[in-house]
């Protein structure tokens, strides 16, 4: 049994040193699986070794704590720019297309410009209510899954129409404002901890760019959420004909349109908050993983909801908040790993696996045993190459490895044939002498002082001379 465990951690280690020598294979099928291996080690690496999972639990029940506030400020926000109630209309009418009727919508599809039925920040804006469907009960007494969300929507808007800014004062608002900072702030550390970020932004700075995502995401949302019902419009089909008569081309394009604007919000959050420069395509491709992984557990979210509340009302509506509560984790799950990703992807190539510190004791043992290998492989007549040398000695980094046998060989101790593409010994074995490879390695090159005098004795002890 330690003999096979023993042998799996020196095939992990040498497959972890295979993951770190991209210089041993050039060919590009090899080089692109190591590739995407590296991606994927160091994602899975650093999200357990930021503590994500940790990090999303937190997020999710400090979403909870603000949610009301973040809605209230983005609601007045969607106001200000003369969008009327349109978190609040695109909310209801997504959770009109999840019903699993055949019924046309008895609610207009909301606008995307601007509406004449702006109301003051925080105030209740009463025209705008009248599309809003009821909260019904199907005549068999049983609630629908679609029943449930209407009433938590429902519920949660009026809390938000009857915050009003007015009446609330400085000291109310400064709190409401701080709530909010609360949650961009655990997300934006959260953030750092991804891109190994210990500076935060200033104060003045940290404002100005939470003001700025308080406008950019309820808009993507807006619009991610608006696009996920208009798709389902029965009115667009006759309009799509014309631009895309193809069918088979016109459902891949409608069903990813949902897609790309939740990519656009998680791309502004990925470029925002980390107080470090990502680059465009690292955070697109990460915010594109983390959307369609955020779809997918939208759809099991619902599918589970559906499945809860066919059984009877009462455990369908106790069962509808911990699902929720497992949804929103699980989505702040794969928004925190669509970033580790995009991490990944712009750190991939100064990223070491095998981050071993090179001390004068690894280097003298990797050049021991460089040596034993040498004489070794030449006195059995096999070839030693680098990816050989580095399969048996993979408790070494490849890296370092290079360096110790560049070394050996400018000290003409080995030699390495560009012809055979192998290491040969420059002397019988015999000859060998173990001083030589400490002398290669610490050297003797100190200056007359007192600690040059102590250093250049420890290494003639070392190499057997005094």
């Amino acid at each position: 049994m330690e003999y096979n465990l023993n042998q799996l951690t020196r095939a992990w280690s040498s497959y972890l040193n295979w993951l770190d020598d991209r210089q041993s294979v050039k060919r590009w099928p090899i080089e692109l699986l190591r590739y995407f291996l590296r991606l994927l080690y160091i994602t899975v690496h650093q999200f357990r070794a930021n503590d994500l999972s940790l990090r999303s639990g937190a997020l999710t029940y400090t979403i909870l704590l603000s949610m009301v506030p973040m809605l209230a400020m983005s609601t007045a926000v969607i106001k200000g720019l003369g969008g009327g109630d349109q978190l609040r209309e695109a909310a209801y009418t997504y959770v009109k297309t999840l019903e699993k009727t055949d019924s046309k919508p008895d609610f207009k599809v909301p606008q995307t410009g601007p509406t004449n039925h702006v109301g003051k920040a925080g105030e209740s804006d009463q025209s705008s209510l009248t599309n809003f469907p009821p909260t019904t009960v199907p005549p068999d007494g049983e609630a629908s899954l679609t029943t449930h969300l209407r009433s938590a929507v429902s519920q949660l808007f009026d809390y938000v129409d009857r915050t009003n800014f007015a009446t609330l004062g400085t000291f109310g608002v400064i709190g409401m404002f701080f709530s909010v900072v609360l949650v961009l702030g655990n997300i934006e550390t959260a953030m750092n901890s991804i891109w190994r970020v210990t500076a935060g932004r200033p104060v003045l700075r940290k404002i100005a760019d939470y003001l700025t995502l308080l406008i950019l995401l309820p808009l993507s949302t807006n619009l991610a959420l608006a696009a996920t019902a208009f798709i389902k419009n029965p009115k667009l089909a006759d309009k799509i004909d014309i631009y895309i008569p193809l069918d088979w081309i016109q459902a891949p394009l409608l069903q990813a349109l949902p897609i790309v604007f939740i990519t656009i919000s998680f791309y502004v959050m990925f470029i925002f908050f980390p107080n470090t420069k990502v680059k465009t395509l690292p955070a697109l491709i990460g915010a594109s993983l983390a959307a369609c992984f955020w779809v997918i557990i939208q759809n099991i979210y619902i599918t589970l909801q559906i499945g809860v509340a066919k059984y009877n009302a009462i455990y369908g509506s106790f069962a509808t908040f911990p699902l929720f509560l497992v949804w929103i984790y699980l989505s702040w799950i794969f928004i925190l790993a669509g970033a580790q990703i995009a991490y990944a992807i712009q750190n991939e190539k100064k990223y070491s696996i095998n981050d071993i510190p090179a001390t004068p004791a690894m280097k003298l043992s990797a050049a021991f045993d460089i040596m034993d290998e040498v004489f070794q492989a030449f006195s059995n007549g096999e070839e030693l190459t680098r990816q050989r040398l580095s399969a048996l000695l993979g408790h070494y980094p490849p890296k370092m490895l290079r360096k110790v046998s560049k070394t050996l060989i400018k000290n003409n101790l080995i030699s390495y044939s560009d012809k055979d593409k192998r290491f040969l010994p420059l002397f019988p074995k015999v000859k060998y002498n173990q001083a030589d490879v400490v002398q290669a390695i610490l050297g003797d090159d100190v200056p007359d002082s007192k600690g040059g005098q102590e250093s250049r004795k420890v290494i003639h002890a070392a190499m057997g001379l005094d």
